[in-house]
């Protein structure tokens, strides 16, 4: 960053565009300037052969130019990234000159270079930074007000300026960015503010427009095979912001929509968990009591066998009877009780499967158990359709062992009997 100064991207593109000559990077009246030195060299040109007079040219053009920008190498304006302490002086001198005529870029990068110089006193260290800052922040008022000054400004964030100057110049950037349409770059240079300022003053502007951002980057199109289209970094967005700058304002509606786009993507689980994380962290948000319904809906969505997962089938049970114990009354509530409705023949249709089962491998207790367990489901959900079915299989069944009573008894302890005493053998001491 240091050889390119403050100069815009554009003009580093510019640079880089055309590597075989200076075509791309001076015009004819550049090269012009050096045909009063070469006639002076004495020398016929032809003698110096191709690769000399190439050289020659390149740095007597250079040299002789005065328009050359000063990040250019060999220009009469060059400035460098750092100076010694003997070259401050007139370093300063430099940059008011500058700022007289208000050349702001040049002022700038000459403080830069000199607050890198060791061994300054201190009122010259602070004449260095007071100057750099008044350059800087007459840029960034000046840029400010230019459509195209987006660019330049979002390169102010990546030069080493004091957090106030490189924040302000980060946000204008953003603004300018916004103002044409170019979201995903306001968001680029805002990250970049958060990576190199992790606590800087301004952390609930940048969080704001950030969301703004990533909300409308996500409902983009789907575009042209992929291509031509912001969804794919609106989500990118989002995701950064609800982990990184959860006091976004609109923060909530960041979770909703990254739930309904991975609901759309069929990304289940990520669809549940940002409905959660809406509930849990915006408990009074407008958005929490759909949210919280959506969330057991989800689950029933994922599920596409009631043969499997009747854990997840049972927890969206609960769910929805939790949320009509909170929410009964509202709009939402006759789509929640359908969804109950749903879970309740799932569980009925899951114990009936089981029930079968017990009844091939003649296990009557098992296959009664499971079937009056689905009856009583099928009458919650109001099926009676299910509840008849049901009834006529339990009709059918063998009838069912009772079950085991387990011996309660308490074991009495009984003494042992004592062995009868054995006559001493003869001649034995008592």
């Amino acid at each position: 960053m240091s050889r390119f100064q403050t100069h815009t991207s554009a003009e580093r593109r510019a640079v880089r565009r055309d590597t075989s000559g200076l075509r791309s990077i001076v015009c004819d009246s550049v090269l012009r300037c050096a045909v009063t030195p070469l006639r002076k060299l004495g020398t016929p040109l032809r003698k110096l052969g191709p690769p000399l007079i190439t050289l020659v040219v390149i740095t007597l053009a250079l040299s002789a130019c005065a328009s050359i920008p000063g990040w250019v190498p060999l220009s009469p304006n060059h400035i460098p990234s750092s100076l010694d302490a003997d070259q401050v002086p007139g370093a300063i001198t430099k940059a008011n000159d500058a700022l007289s005529r208000d050349d702001t870029a040049t002022a700038m990068d000459w403080m830069r270079a000199a607050s890198k110089a060791t061994g300054l006193p201190v009122e010259t260290r602070q004449e260095v930074q007071a100057l750099l800052e008044k350059a800087s922040q007459r840029r960034i008022d000046v840029l400010s007000h230019d459509e195209d000054g987006a660019d330049a400004l979002a390169d102010m964030v990546e030069l080493d300026l004091p957090r106030e100057i490189a924040v302000e110049a980060g946000l204008a950037s953003a603004e300018l960015y916004l103002k044409q349409d170019e979201g995903v770059d306001a968001y680029r240079v805002l990250k970049l503010l958060d990576t190199k300022f992790p606590l800087h003053f301004e952390r609930q502007r940048a969080a704001d427009i950030m969301c703004d951002v990533g909300l409308v980057a996500i409902q983009d199109g789907p575009g042209f095979l992929g291509f031509f289209t912001h969804r794919d970094e609106g989500i990118a967005i989002l995701e950064y912001v609800i982990l990184n700058a959860p006091w976004a304002k609109r923060g909530d509606e960041a979770y909703r929509s990254l739930s309904q786009r991975y609901e759309y993507d069929g990304e289940w689980d990520l669809s549940v968990q940002r409905a959660q994380q809406l509930v849990l962290n915006h408990p009074g948000s407008p958005l929490r009591v759909q949210a919280q319904a959506q969330v057991p809906h989800l689950r029933l969505l994922s599920i596409k066998s009631p043969e499997y997962d009747r854990d997840a089938i049972y927890q969206a049970r609960g769910e929805l009877e939790e949320w009509l114990t909170m929410f009964s009354g509202t709009v939402l509530e006759p789509k929640v009780r359908i969804d109950l409705g749903d879970a309740l023949r799932r569980l009925s249709d899951n114990d009936m499967i089981v029930s079968h089962f017990y009844e091939r491998v003649d296990n009557p207790f098992g296959a009664h158990r499971h079937a009056e367990r689905a009856l009583e489901e099928a009458k919650d959900a109001g099926d009676e359709v299910r509840m008849k079915d049901i009834q006529t299989w339990l009709d059918g069944l063998p009838p069912a062992p009772p079950p085991a009573i387990p011996n309660t008894a308490v074991p009495v302890a009984i003494p042992a009997t004592p062995a009868p005493a054995q006559p001493a053998p003869p001649g034995a001491k008592p």
